[in-house]
């Protein structure tokens, strides 16, 4: 009986894995394998911070172009199984649900010993992961995906999966029809997802099979997409390290575990020896007479944004942070012409309404693509803003830097 994982390593107390997911027809090794004999899995682990934070690991299930194939396979393996009494189990196609309920019971069971999954999935592994991870949101709010790679994976179907259906009843070939239920309703579980795990959409400017349309999906979010000089075979069996498939993803493996490190640390207290009180930002709230405690909370949110700042550090990620500044900021400039307009409201009432506006538009306008981000790093990100001298963050009427010995 064959294995269900296969791991190129695997350790007693890792918390982190790299799980490879083939496609419709492909197994746990050739399509991950190029044709010098290395595969993907094992160049990764050529890389020393792979190799030291994460197990990696390939996933296998039971896919054949036809049924007539299946039982060809099946008969070859009942002989052999026969020959050196083994137990022989009989495998047929399942239709992608199927497949995704089985692979989320072995995240429950099988690879209980990691919190933290990182899926590269090729063609219909992509589906199958998406199906997944769509199914284990809805049911229990979580999963433990926190980065899916998509190489070209067939998010809109496969055209030739109509010309599969006419010599086929395979169900994973009707579950690859693009005007079947099963990809229309597979879409829609995903769109209207609040939250999901961080994805990367890669197409091959080759590939017959699988378009760039179909291999972006549709999303409420912006998509980071990128494209590659490979066809539907060669994409996810990079050449060597040179190769931009290899770059690119050993590249998001280590932010999506950066990113992760960031959630599971949590909100982190100020240490004791950390001094900001000659920072601007706090220059700023002394003027505007704020209260010592809110004073304190300020430093303790400017503290969790800058650790946040040095992890999201890749040009995707700079992008993604200056929106956040533009909306924050957009959200104090409201408030603070509230505040001149308005003869009663004081300083620390307006710290106070922008702190929540941040809280109350986390879901929506502050909406960011990692889940790491937890509002008080966005209300952190507003102190940073402050610390700027270019940045026209206040919270007075009072502007000058001058009279900071006066408020002490």
């Amino acid at each position: 009986m064959e294995q269900d994982f296969i791991f190129d390593q695997q350790r007693d107390k890792c918390r982190n894995l790299i799980l490879f997911v083939h496609g419709f027809t492909g197994d746990s090794s050739k399509t991950w394998t190029n044709k010098n004999g290395s595969s993907f899995p094992s160049l990764l682990l050529e890389n020393a911070y792979i190799k030291e934070h994460f197990d990696v690991g390939t996933y296998r299930y039971f896919t054949t172009l036809l049924d007539l194939f299946a039982d060809a396979k099946e008969k070859t393996r009942w002989i052999k199984n026969l020959i050196r009494r083994k137990t022989h189990k009989k495998e047929r196609n399942l239709e992608i649900s199927e497949l995704a309920s089985n692979l989320s019971n072995h995240f429950r069971f099988t690879l209980r010993q990691y919190d933290n999954i990182y899926v590269v999935a090729h063609s219909m592994g992509g589906l199958l992961t998406k199906c997944l991870v769509s199914d284990e949101l809805k049911q229990n709010g979580s999963t433990k995906v926190r980065l899916f790679i998509s190489l070209a994976v067939p998010h809109q179907g496969a055209e030739l999966s109509i010309l599969g259906g006419i010599i086929s009843d395979n169900l994973q070939i009707d579950n690859l029809n693009p005007v079947k239920h099963f990809i229309n309703s597979l879409n829609q579980r995903w769109v209207s997802l609040d939250t999901k795990p961080a994805t990367k959409y890669f197409y091959g400017n080759y590939d017959d099979i699988v378009t760039k349309d179909s291999a972006i999906a549709i999303d409420n979010i912006e998509k980071d997409v990128i494209s590659c000089a490979e066809d539907h075979n060669s994409i996810s069996k990079p050449s060597d390290k040179s190769s931009i498939v290899y770059i690119s993803v050993q590249q998001f493996l280590e932010e999506a575990h950066k990113h992760t490190h960031l959630q599971d640390k949590g909100f982190q207290k100020l240490p004791a020896d950390e001094k900001l009180d000659d920072e601007l930002f706090v220059i700023k709230l002394i003027i505007a007479d704020i209260a010592e405690e809110s004073q304190t909370q300020a430093k303790e949110v400017f503290f969790n944004a800058e650790y946040a700042r040095k992890l999201f550090s890749s040009r995707h990620d700079k992008k993604q942070i200056q929106l956040l500044f533009d909306n924050i900021r957009q959200l104090y400039k409201d408030s603070y012409d509230g505040y001149l307009a308005d003869e009663i409201m004081n300083s620390g009432q307006l710290l106070a309404e922008v702190h929540t506006k941040i809280t109350d538009s986390d879901s929506n306008l502050l909406k960011s693509l990692s889940l790491a981000l937890q509002p008080y790093h966005k209300k952190g990100m507003l102190h940073q803003l402050a610390n700027d001298g270019e940045s026209d963050i206040w919270w007075s009427q009072e502007r000058d830097l001058t009279t900071r010995g006066d408020k002490k």
